[in-house]
Protein backbone atom coordinates (compact mmCIF):
# COMPACT_ATOMS: atom_id res chain seq x y z
CA UNK A 1 0.00 0.00 0.00
CA UNK A 2 1.21 3.46 -0.85
CA UNK A 3 0.15 5.42 2.27
CA UNK A 4 2.53 5.32 5.21
CA UNK A 5 -0.35 4.53 7.60
CA UNK A 6 -1.52 1.51 5.63
CA UNK A 7 -0.28 -1.96 6.32
CA UNK A 8 -0.97 -5.34 4.77
CA UNK A 9 -1.78 -8.25 7.02
CA UNK A 10 0.63 -10.95 5.97
CA UNK A 11 -1.56 -14.03 5.95
CA UNK A 12 -3.86 -14.90 3.02
CA UNK A 13 -7.18 -16.16 4.35
CA UNK A 14 -8.81 -19.09 2.59
CA UNK A 15 -12.27 -20.54 3.05
CA UNK A 16 -12.99 -24.23 2.87
CA UNK A 17 -15.17 -23.57 -0.19
CA UNK A 18 -13.54 -20.89 -2.32
CA UNK A 19 -16.21 -18.60 -3.83
CA UNK A 20 -16.33 -17.64 -7.46
CA UNK A 21 -15.86 -14.02 -8.57
CA UNK A 22 -19.11 -14.23 -10.56
CA UNK A 23 -20.97 -15.14 -7.36
CA UNK A 24 -19.74 -11.96 -5.71
CA UNK A 25 -21.28 -9.89 -8.52
CA UNK A 26 -24.69 -11.43 -7.91
CA UNK A 27 -24.49 -10.40 -4.26
CA UNK A 28 -24.63 -6.70 -5.14
CA UNK A 29 -28.35 -6.52 -5.88
CA UNK A 30 -28.81 -2.96 -4.62
CA UNK A 31 -25.78 -1.53 -6.41
CA UNK A 32 -24.78 -0.17 -9.79
CA UNK A 33 -23.38 -2.06 -12.78
CA UNK A 34 -21.65 -0.99 -15.98
CA UNK A 35 -18.59 -1.15 -18.21
CA UNK A 36 -15.51 0.56 -16.75
CA UNK A 37 -11.96 1.15 -17.88
CA UNK A 38 -9.10 0.70 -15.37
CA UNK A 39 -8.84 4.48 -14.91
CA UNK A 40 -12.56 4.66 -14.14
CA UNK A 41 -12.26 1.79 -11.65
CA UNK A 42 -9.35 3.53 -9.90
CA UNK A 43 -11.35 6.74 -9.64
CA UNK A 44 -14.39 4.85 -8.35
CA UNK A 45 -12.31 2.97 -5.75
CA UNK A 46 -10.89 6.28 -4.51
CA UNK A 47 -14.33 7.86 -4.23
CA UNK A 48 -15.85 4.92 -2.38
CA UNK A 49 -12.85 4.51 -0.05
CA UNK A 50 -12.72 8.15 1.02
CA UNK A 51 -16.52 8.23 1.48
CA UNK A 52 -16.68 5.11 3.67
CA UNK A 53 -13.24 4.61 5.27
CA UNK A 54 -12.30 8.13 6.34
CA UNK A 55 -12.32 7.00 9.98
CA UNK A 56 -10.19 3.96 9.24
CA UNK A 57 -10.98 0.35 8.49
CA UNK A 58 -9.95 -2.48 6.21
CA UNK A 59 -9.99 -3.32 2.51
CA UNK A 60 -10.44 -6.98 1.64
CA UNK A 61 -8.85 -7.70 -1.75
CA UNK A 62 -10.15 -10.82 -3.45
CA UNK A 63 -8.62 -12.21 -6.62
CA UNK A 64 -5.38 -11.87 -8.59
CA UNK A 65 -3.53 -10.46 -5.57
CA UNK A 66 -5.19 -7.14 -6.29
CA UNK A 67 -4.68 -7.01 -10.01
CA UNK A 68 -3.46 -4.15 -12.16
CA UNK A 69 -6.04 -1.45 -11.44
CA UNK A 70 -6.80 -2.45 -7.83
CA UNK A 71 -3.17 -2.24 -6.72
CA UNK A 72 -2.80 1.17 -8.35
CA UNK A 73 -5.96 2.39 -6.64
CA UNK A 74 -4.96 1.22 -3.17
CA UNK A 75 -1.41 2.53 -3.46
CA UNK A 76 -2.73 6.07 -3.86
CA UNK A 77 -5.17 6.00 -0.93
CA UNK A 78 -3.80 7.87 2.10
CA UNK A 79 -6.07 6.49 4.80
CA UNK A 80 -5.46 4.51 8.05
CA UNK A 81 -6.62 1.21 6.60
CA UNK A 82 -5.40 -2.37 6.56
CA UNK A 83 -5.39 -4.68 3.57
CA UNK A 84 -6.37 -8.36 3.72
CA UNK A 85 -6.05 -10.73 0.76
CA UNK A 86 -8.77 -13.28 0.02
CA UNK A 87 -8.91 -16.10 -2.48
CA UNK A 88 -11.58 -16.40 -5.16
CA UNK A 89 -11.99 -18.47 -8.27
CA UNK A 90 -12.27 -16.95 -11.71
CA UNK A 91 -10.76 -13.95 -13.45
CA UNK A 92 -11.46 -10.65 -11.73
CA UNK A 93 -10.93 -8.58 -8.61
CA UNK A 94 -13.18 -7.55 -5.73
CA UNK A 95 -12.53 -4.76 -3.24
CA UNK A 96 -14.55 -4.88 -0.03
CA UNK A 97 -14.12 -1.84 2.17
CA UNK A 98 -15.20 -2.22 5.79
CA UNK A 99 -15.15 0.92 7.93
CA UNK A 100 -16.30 1.84 11.40
CA UNK A 101 -19.83 2.70 10.22
CA UNK A 102 -19.92 2.33 6.45
CA UNK A 103 -18.57 0.08 3.75
CA UNK A 104 -18.57 -0.71 0.05
CA UNK A 105 -17.98 -3.55 -2.38
CA UNK A 106 -16.58 -3.23 -5.91
CA UNK A 107 -16.35 -6.30 -8.13
CA UNK A 108 -14.80 -6.04 -11.62
CA UNK A 109 -14.42 -8.84 -14.17
CA UNK A 110 -12.41 -8.09 -17.32
CA UNK A 111 -14.30 -8.33 -20.56
CA UNK A 112 -12.41 -9.83 -23.52
CA UNK A 113 -9.76 -7.15 -24.21
CA UNK A 114 -9.95 -5.07 -27.35
CA UNK A 115 -6.20 -4.57 -27.18
CA UNK A 116 -3.27 -6.08 -25.34
CA UNK A 117 -2.75 -2.87 -23.38
CA UNK A 118 -4.31 -3.50 -19.93
CA UNK A 119 -5.08 0.22 -19.58
CA UNK A 120 -7.61 -0.10 -22.42
CA UNK A 121 -9.31 -3.27 -21.17
CA UNK A 122 -12.99 -2.91 -20.27
CA UNK A 123 -14.38 -4.48 -17.10
CA UNK A 124 -17.89 -5.58 -16.19
CA UNK A 125 -18.08 -3.84 -12.82
CA UNK A 126 -20.68 -4.00 -10.03
CA UNK A 127 -20.48 -1.81 -6.92
CA UNK A 128 -22.60 -1.12 -3.88
CA UNK A 129 -22.46 0.58 -0.48
CA UNK A 130 -25.66 -1.07 0.82
CA UNK A 131 -25.05 -2.89 4.15
CA UNK A 132 -27.32 -5.74 3.00
CA UNK A 133 -25.11 -6.42 -0.05
CA UNK A 134 -21.94 -6.43 2.03
CA UNK A 135 -23.47 -8.83 4.54
CA UNK A 136 -24.34 -11.18 1.68
CA UNK A 137 -20.74 -11.10 0.47
CA UNK A 138 -19.58 -11.78 4.02
CA UNK A 139 -21.79 -14.89 4.11
CA UNK A 140 -20.33 -16.07 0.78
CA UNK A 141 -16.79 -15.87 2.14
CA UNK A 142 -17.84 -17.45 5.43
CA UNK A 143 -14.77 -18.06 7.59
CA UNK A 144 -12.28 -16.55 5.13
CA UNK A 145 -12.91 -13.03 6.45
CA UNK A 146 -11.07 -12.21 9.70
CA UNK A 147 -13.24 -12.08 12.81
CA UNK A 148 -12.76 -8.32 13.35
CA UNK A 149 -14.05 -7.53 9.86
CA UNK A 150 -16.94 -10.00 10.17
CA UNK A 151 -18.10 -8.20 13.32
CA UNK A 152 -17.70 -4.82 11.58
CA UNK A 153 -19.92 -6.01 8.71
CA UNK A 154 -22.76 -6.53 11.17
CA UNK A 155 -22.55 -2.90 12.38
CA UNK A 156 -22.55 -1.19 8.94
CA UNK A 157 -25.08 1.57 8.37
CA UNK A 158 -26.44 3.16 5.17
CA UNK A 159 -24.53 6.17 3.94
CA UNK A 160 -26.05 9.55 4.83
CA UNK A 161 -27.73 11.51 2.09
CA UNK A 162 -25.01 14.17 1.86
CA UNK A 163 -22.35 11.50 1.27
CA UNK A 164 -24.49 9.82 -1.39
CA UNK A 165 -24.87 13.18 -3.14
CA UNK A 166 -21.11 13.67 -2.93
CA UNK A 167 -20.47 10.27 -4.52
CA UNK A 168 -23.01 10.99 -7.22
CA UNK A 169 -21.47 14.39 -7.95
CA UNK A 170 -17.96 12.97 -8.21
CA UNK A 171 -19.23 10.17 -10.45
CA UNK A 172 -20.96 12.68 -12.72
CA UNK A 173 -17.85 14.88 -12.88
CA UNK A 174 -15.66 11.94 -13.74
CA UNK A 175 -18.18 10.71 -16.32
CA UNK A 176 -18.17 14.14 -17.93
CA UNK A 177 -14.38 14.14 -18.13
CA UNK A 178 -14.43 10.62 -19.55
CA UNK A 179 -17.02 11.69 -22.11
CA UNK A 180 -14.83 14.58 -23.27
CA UNK A 181 -11.78 12.30 -23.40
CA UNK A 182 -13.65 9.67 -25.38
CA UNK A 183 -15.08 12.28 -27.73
CA UNK A 184 -11.60 13.66 -28.45
CA UNK A 185 -10.20 10.15 -28.88
CA UNK A 186 -13.06 9.27 -31.22
CA UNK A 187 -12.37 12.39 -33.26
CA UNK A 188 -8.70 11.46 -33.57
CA UNK A 189 -9.58 7.89 -34.56
CA UNK A 190 -12.09 9.11 -37.14
CA UNK A 191 -9.46 11.42 -38.60
CA UNK A 192 -6.93 8.61 -38.74
CA UNK A 193 -9.50 6.36 -40.40
CA UNK A 194 -10.23 9.02 -43.01
CA UNK A 195 -6.50 9.47 -43.60
CA UNK A 196 -5.99 5.74 -44.03
CA UNK A 197 -8.95 5.49 -46.40
CA UNK A 198 -7.63 8.46 -48.36
CA UNK A 199 -4.17 6.94 -48.40
CA UNK A 200 -5.51 3.64 -49.71
CA UNK A 201 -7.48 5.36 -52.47
CA UNK A 202 -4.53 7.52 -53.45
CA UNK A 203 -2.11 4.59 -53.44
CA UNK A 204 -4.42 2.62 -55.72
CA UNK A 205 -4.92 5.66 -57.95
CA UNK A 206 -1.27 6.67 -58.14
CA UNK A 207 0.13 3.19 -58.56
CA UNK A 208 -2.34 2.20 -61.28
CA UNK A 209 -0.87 4.43 -63.97
CA UNK A 210 2.85 3.70 -63.48
CA UNK A 211 2.24 -0.01 -62.98
CA UNK A 212 0.03 -0.13 -66.07
CA UNK A 213 2.76 1.62 -68.06
CA UNK A 214 5.32 -0.76 -66.67
CA UNK A 215 3.16 -3.75 -67.60
CA UNK A 216 2.79 -2.51 -71.18
CA UNK A 217 6.53 -1.96 -71.38
CA UNK A 218 7.25 -5.47 -70.10
CA UNK A 219 4.82 -6.95 -72.62
CA UNK A 220 6.50 -4.95 -75.38
CA UNK A 221 9.84 -6.20 -74.13
CA UNK A 222 8.64 -9.76 -74.57
CA UNK A 223 7.78 -9.07 -78.21
CA UNK A 224 11.00 -7.28 -79.07
CA UNK A 225 14.33 -8.82 -79.88
CA UNK A 226 17.14 -7.51 -77.73
CA UNK A 227 20.56 -8.83 -76.96
CA UNK A 228 20.91 -10.45 -73.56
CA UNK A 229 22.65 -7.47 -71.93
CA UNK A 230 20.02 -4.96 -73.06
CA UNK A 231 17.22 -7.31 -72.05
CA UNK A 232 18.63 -7.70 -68.54
CA UNK A 233 19.28 -3.97 -68.23
CA UNK A 234 15.67 -3.13 -69.06
CA UNK A 235 14.41 -5.71 -66.58
CA UNK A 236 16.70 -4.25 -63.89
CA UNK A 237 15.26 -0.79 -64.55
CA UNK A 238 11.70 -2.13 -64.20
CA UNK A 239 12.56 -4.02 -61.03
CA UNK A 240 14.29 -1.00 -59.49
CA UNK A 241 11.28 1.19 -60.29
CA UNK A 242 8.78 -1.14 -58.61
CA UNK A 243 11.03 -1.71 -55.58
CA UNK A 244 11.69 2.01 -55.18
CA UNK A 245 7.99 2.86 -55.35
CA UNK A 246 7.06 0.13 -52.86
CA UNK A 247 9.92 1.02 -50.51
CA UNK A 248 8.93 4.68 -50.45
CA UNK A 249 5.31 3.79 -49.68
CA UNK A 250 6.22 1.43 -46.84
CA UNK A 251 8.92 3.67 -45.37
CA UNK A 252 6.61 6.69 -45.42
CA UNK A 253 3.98 4.68 -43.56
CA UNK A 254 6.52 3.59 -40.93
CA UNK A 255 7.85 7.11 -40.47
CA UNK A 256 4.33 8.48 -40.24
CA UNK A 257 3.47 6.10 -37.39
CA UNK A 258 6.85 6.64 -35.65
CA UNK A 259 7.61 2.92 -35.93
CA UNK A 260 10.96 3.48 -37.67
CA UNK A 261 13.94 2.92 -35.39
CA UNK A 262 16.62 5.35 -36.57
CA UNK A 263 20.07 3.81 -37.00
CA UNK A 264 22.13 6.84 -35.98
CA UNK A 265 25.84 6.85 -36.78
CA UNK A 266 28.47 9.62 -37.07
CA UNK A 267 28.30 10.57 -40.75
CA UNK A 268 30.53 12.65 -43.00
CA UNK A 269 27.96 14.65 -44.96
CA UNK A 270 30.56 15.94 -47.44
CA UNK A 271 31.38 12.37 -48.46
CA UNK A 272 27.71 11.36 -48.46
CA UNK A 273 26.64 14.28 -50.70
CA UNK A 274 29.50 13.66 -53.12
CA UNK A 275 28.59 9.97 -53.33
CA UNK A 276 24.95 10.78 -54.10
CA UNK A 277 25.70 13.52 -56.63
CA UNK A 278 28.59 11.88 -58.49
CA UNK A 279 26.41 9.77 -60.85
CA UNK A 280 24.31 12.84 -61.73
CA UNK A 281 27.41 14.95 -62.39
CA UNK A 282 28.91 12.44 -64.80
CA UNK A 283 25.76 11.88 -66.85
CA UNK A 284 26.02 13.72 -70.15
CA UNK A 285 22.63 14.11 -71.78
CA UNK A 286 21.37 17.00 -73.91
CA UNK A 287 18.06 17.13 -72.04
CA UNK A 288 19.59 17.16 -68.58
CA UNK A 289 20.78 20.25 -66.68
CA UNK A 290 24.26 20.54 -65.27
CA UNK A 291 24.71 19.36 -61.67
CA UNK A 292 27.18 21.39 -59.64
CA UNK A 293 28.37 20.50 -56.12
CA UNK A 294 29.86 23.24 -53.92
CA UNK A 295 30.97 21.88 -50.55
CA UNK A 296 33.46 22.94 -47.88
CA UNK A 297 36.58 20.84 -47.43
CA UNK A 298 35.01 19.26 -44.35
CA UNK A 299 32.08 19.44 -41.96
CA UNK A 300 31.71 18.08 -38.43
CA UNK A 301 30.35 14.56 -38.24
CA UNK A 302 26.57 14.46 -37.82
CA UNK A 303 24.58 11.71 -36.07
CA UNK A 304 22.09 10.61 -38.73
CA UNK A 305 20.55 7.53 -40.26
CA UNK A 306 22.83 7.25 -43.28
CA UNK A 307 20.28 5.34 -45.36
CA UNK A 308 17.45 7.83 -44.80
CA UNK A 309 19.49 10.99 -45.38
CA UNK A 310 21.06 9.49 -48.50
CA UNK A 311 17.55 8.94 -49.90
CA UNK A 312 16.52 12.47 -48.92
CA UNK A 313 19.43 13.97 -50.86
CA UNK A 314 18.81 11.64 -53.80
CA UNK A 315 15.13 12.61 -53.93
CA UNK A 316 15.86 16.34 -53.81
CA UNK A 317 18.57 16.21 -56.48
CA UNK A 318 16.61 13.94 -58.83
CA UNK A 319 13.52 16.15 -58.39
CA UNK A 320 15.56 19.26 -59.22
CA UNK A 321 16.95 17.59 -62.34
CA UNK A 322 13.50 16.40 -63.41
CA UNK A 323 12.00 19.90 -63.30
CA UNK A 324 14.96 21.88 -64.63
CA UNK A 325 15.19 22.32 -68.43
CA UNK A 326 18.26 21.53 -70.49
CA UNK A 327 20.83 24.28 -70.21
CA UNK A 328 19.78 24.93 -66.63
CA UNK A 329 21.73 24.15 -63.48
CA UNK A 330 21.21 22.25 -60.23
CA UNK A 331 23.49 23.29 -57.36
CA UNK A 332 24.06 21.35 -54.16
CA UNK A 333 25.70 23.10 -51.19
CA UNK A 334 26.15 22.42 -47.49
CA UNK A 335 27.44 24.27 -44.45
CA UNK A 336 26.99 25.02 -40.77
CA UNK A 337 24.18 27.31 -39.65
CA UNK A 338 22.53 28.53 -36.42
CA UNK A 339 25.91 29.36 -34.87
CA UNK A 340 27.16 25.87 -35.58
CA UNK A 341 24.24 24.10 -33.91
CA UNK A 342 22.96 22.61 -37.17
CA UNK A 343 24.12 21.75 -40.67
CA UNK A 344 22.19 22.84 -43.74
CA UNK A 345 22.00 21.09 -47.10
CA UNK A 346 20.64 23.18 -49.98
CA UNK A 347 19.54 21.92 -53.40
CA UNK A 348 18.85 24.77 -55.85
CA UNK A 349 17.65 24.67 -59.44
CA UNK A 350 16.92 27.09 -62.25
CA UNK A 351 13.64 25.47 -63.19
CA UNK A 352 10.19 26.93 -63.58
CA UNK A 353 9.66 27.46 -59.86
CA UNK A 354 6.65 26.58 -57.72
CA UNK A 355 3.59 28.86 -57.55
CA UNK A 356 2.78 30.43 -54.15
CA UNK A 357 -0.49 28.53 -53.72
CA UNK A 358 1.35 25.20 -53.94
CA UNK A 359 4.23 25.93 -51.56
CA UNK A 360 2.33 25.26 -48.33
CA UNK A 361 1.28 21.82 -49.59
CA UNK A 362 4.42 20.77 -51.43
CA UNK A 363 5.47 18.41 -48.61
CA UNK A 364 2.01 16.85 -48.19
CA UNK A 365 1.41 13.21 -48.99
CA UNK A 366 0.54 12.59 -52.66
CA UNK A 367 0.47 16.31 -53.45
CA UNK A 368 1.60 17.28 -56.95
CA UNK A 369 1.82 20.81 -58.30
CA UNK A 370 0.57 19.88 -61.76
CA UNK A 371 -1.28 16.58 -62.03
CA UNK A 372 -1.13 16.77 -65.83
CA UNK A 373 2.64 17.15 -66.01
CA UNK A 374 4.12 14.14 -67.80
CA UNK A 375 7.14 14.35 -65.49
CA UNK A 376 5.06 13.87 -62.37
CA UNK A 377 5.84 11.03 -60.02
CA UNK A 378 3.89 9.50 -57.15
CA UNK A 379 3.68 12.59 -54.97
CA UNK A 380 5.53 10.76 -52.20
CA UNK A 381 9.14 11.91 -52.67
CA UNK A 382 8.98 15.24 -50.85
CA UNK A 383 6.54 13.82 -48.30
CA UNK A 384 9.07 11.10 -47.49
CA UNK A 385 11.82 13.73 -47.26
CA UNK A 386 9.85 15.73 -44.71
CA UNK A 387 9.11 12.67 -42.56
CA UNK A 388 12.73 11.48 -42.68
CA UNK A 389 14.17 14.89 -41.79
CA UNK A 390 11.65 15.51 -39.00
CA UNK A 391 12.42 12.06 -37.56
CA UNK A 392 15.96 13.42 -37.00
CA UNK A 393 14.62 16.50 -35.23
CA UNK A 394 15.39 18.62 -38.29
CA UNK A 395 13.38 20.68 -40.74
CA UNK A 396 12.94 21.04 -44.48
CA UNK A 397 11.90 24.26 -46.22
CA UNK A 398 11.27 25.67 -49.69
CA UNK A 399 12.19 28.97 -51.29
CA UNK A 400 10.89 29.47 -54.81
CA UNK A 401 10.21 32.13 -57.41
CA UNK A 402 8.15 31.36 -60.48
CA UNK A 403 10.31 31.54 -63.59
CA UNK A 404 13.61 31.58 -61.66
CA UNK A 405 13.76 28.29 -59.79
CA UNK A 406 13.53 26.71 -56.36
CA UNK A 407 15.75 25.92 -53.39
CA UNK A 408 15.04 23.12 -50.93
CA UNK A 409 16.95 23.41 -47.66
CA UNK A 410 17.38 20.68 -45.06
CA UNK A 411 18.57 21.51 -41.55
CA UNK A 412 19.85 18.73 -39.30
CA UNK A 413 20.79 19.32 -35.65
CA UNK A 414 24.36 18.77 -34.49
CA UNK A 415 23.80 16.20 -31.74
Amino acid sequence: MGGHRQREVGKRYTASAIPDIATLKTCLRMGVAGGYTPSALIQLAHTLSYATLAEGGSVLVAGAAGGHWADLALQAIELPIQRHNLTVQGNGVALIGVGARHGYALVAVPIEPLERNPDLQLHDAHWSYAPEDLLTIGEVFNGAIPMLQRVALLRLQPLPTNVLLQIAQQALNFAARQHVTLALANRVLQERLRNHEEQTRMIVHDMRAPLHTLLISLKALQRQTFDANMHNELLDVARHYVLSLTETLLDSARLETSSWALQLHPTNLVTLIKTVCEPFCHVSHPDQPQVKVELPAELPLVMVDHHLIERVITNLVSNAIKFTPSGGQVTVTAGLTNDGHSVEIRVSDTGQGIPPEARDRIFDRFYQVNANDRRRGTGLGLYFCRLAVEAHGGSIALESEVGRGSTFSVQLPMQ
